[in-house]
């Protein structure tokens, strides 16, 4: 494919792309769409002058819509980007897609929480600040420890794993504080309930005593 053929090849995935998101999307996400767009066009491993124009410009709305959890019907913005939605809309195969999603994400080298590609909430959520103690905690928790904006960064792999490993642990001990809290409302429930058992008996008996008179 000749150089021009190429540009306006790429110009046309651009163009499903845009007509797809203003019809279905926040302009926020097209905006990511776009910036993906843009560097999966200069990714020379990609090579997008090959393939049909529909497979990419599903594959990279899939893509931000995988990092923006678009297929949770919770997310904030009420904007849904489900998978089968997306292929019955550009006549394309769920396998094929889901892919090649992952093939950009891979090759463009991008990160959950990237602020080009995702919204603010995510990459907070997956901004990390250490405390001079050690302590690993997010940018929201952060800001209000500190009461102010903090200068943090996107935490590398062998961090993102000390976090995890430090995430993991906070669970265990909330959920075993939580257990706890169970243990102990069952316990008091119990109780409540041996007590009115005795209460009830022994009304019996006043009952039975009245009765012998």
């Amino acid at each position: 494919m000749s150089a021009e053929n190429n540009k306006q090849k790429i110009k046309a995935i651009k163009k499903l792309i845009a007509d797809y998101c203003d019809a279905n999307l926040h302009k926020m996400y097209k905006a990511y769409i776009l910036n993906l767009w843009l560097a999966a066009s200069r990714n020379k491993s990609l090579n997008m002058s090959k393939g049909k124009n529909e497979i990419w410009a599903a594959s990279l709305i899939h893509a931000i819509a995988r990092l923006n959890f678009l297929s949770d019907h919770k997310n904030p913005d009420e904007h849904h980007v489900t998978l089968d939605a997306l292929c019955d809309y550009f006549q394309t195969k769920k396998s094929t897609i889901g892919n090649k999603a992952t093939l950009i994400i891979k090759n463009c080298n991008i990160r959950t929480g990237q602020p080009e590609y995702c919204r603010s909430d995510i990459t907070d959520m997956t901004t990390f600040y250490k405390t001079q103690d050690g302590l690993i905690i997010d940018k929201n928790t952060a800001r209000k420890m500190f009461g102010k904006e903090i200068v943090v960064e996107t935490a590398s792999e062998e961090e993102s794993a000390e976090i995890e490993r430090f995430m993991a642990e906070r669970k265990r001990l909330e959920e075993e504080k939580l257990q706890q809290k169970k243990e102990r409302r069952l316990e008091i429930n119990r109780m409540i309930a041996e007590k009115k058992k005795a209460k009830k008996i022994e009304w019996d008996k006043k009952q039975l005593r009245l009765f012998d008179i």
